[in-house]
């Protein structure tokens, strides 16, 4: 039985932090934690019924998490889409989140980002977002175009 994208839910780690907000700007619903703490760890997987990711070998062991040995962020990526892919999880393309809020992000007119981007990206881009919990404003940079891209190649788009 597959896992819809949707349904699943990730626990990122202290060792995996920067993975965790390219996850969140590809859609995936993504809580961080600042912690190994195994007993936190344990509490929060069972209170949100997510599924834990990390570098923590003995974390992984006690929690049953899936475990990223690689060190780049990029190479992350691809070594959790490929764990994924094995367990028969369906990537659908969710909308993307806030890097620190973990909200989905709303469509937000040109005229509310005057003042809150810098000029050449007010007056070069049209389409903007925004994350409804913090304020963050989110458009399509080179960062983006980058995970866009890969994911893309690997037959999934993102909503950003």
């Amino acid at each position: 039985m597959s896992k819809q994208q949707d349904e699943l839910k990730l626990l990122c780690d202290l060792t995996v932090v920067k993975l965790g907000k390219k996850l969140r700007i590809l859609g995936f619903d993504t809580e961080i934690i600042k912690t190994v703490n195994q007993q936190t760890v344990k509490e929060l997987l069972r209170d949100t019924k997510r599924t834990l990711v990390t570098k923590s070998k003995k974390l992984a062991n006690a929690c049953g998490g899936i475990l990223i040995t690689k060190n780049k962020t990029s190479e992350q990526l691809e070594e959790l889409f490929i764990i994924l892919k094995n367990t028969n999880t369906q990537l659908s393309n969710n909308p993307a989140r806030c890097v620190y809020c973990n909200e989905v992000l709303v469509d937000c007119p040109k005229e509310e980002v005057i003042g809150r981007v810098p000029v050449y990206i007010f007056e070069t881009l049209e389409h903007f977002k925004r994350c409804p919990k913090c304020g963050k404003v989110y458009w399509r940079g080179t960062h983006l175009v980058k995970c866009k891209e890969f994911f893309a190649s690997r037959g999934k788009e993102t909503d950003m």
